[in-house]
């Protein structure tokens, strides 16, 4: 679904008989927050894996606690030793094919050292598609 649609609740509410679903895995957060309770069934899980949307909002306590929905928080911001532990079975799975060109990531677009400010504001307004390259 897509959470910039106003009715996006009402299209997953209606998808599942007005149960709502098991998980939503959340990207966005911010203003969506308290949507994502509502899309949730009752002792359904959110996962908040990003804040693209902002990092504070309003948070309905009573329809969280209503619905006894498991809300968990990660992120992939940790200290680099953990963060290497965590991706060391992933990179050795995949070692060998970046440089065979299998595995490649979609360049959104490439800024010069000297506009790295519009390569910010480009990723804060979540307007990119893909990586953000700047250059020296």
């Amino acid at each position: 679904m897509d959470s910039s649609d106003p009715g996006w609740v009402d299209q997953v509410l209606q998808a599942t008989g007005g149960q709502g679903v098991d998980l939503i895995v959340d990207q966005v957060s911010g203003k969506v927050a308290s949507q994502n309770l509502a899309a949730t069934k009752i002792k359904g899980r959110i996962v908040n894996v990003g804040r693209l949307g902002g990092t504070h909002a309003d948070f309905n306590f009573d329809l969280h606690a209503a619905r006894r929905i498991n809300y968990i928080g990660v992120t992939f911001r940790t200290a680099r030793s953990r963060k290497s532990a965590r991706f060391s079975p992933k990179s050795a799975a995949t070692s060998g094919r970046g440089g065979s060109r299998q595995l490649q990531l979609p360049i959104d677009q490439v800024f010069a050292f000297d506009d790295i400010g519009k390569a910010f504001a480009r990723m804060e307004a979540n307007q990119h598609l893909g990586k953000i390259v700047v250059t020296f």
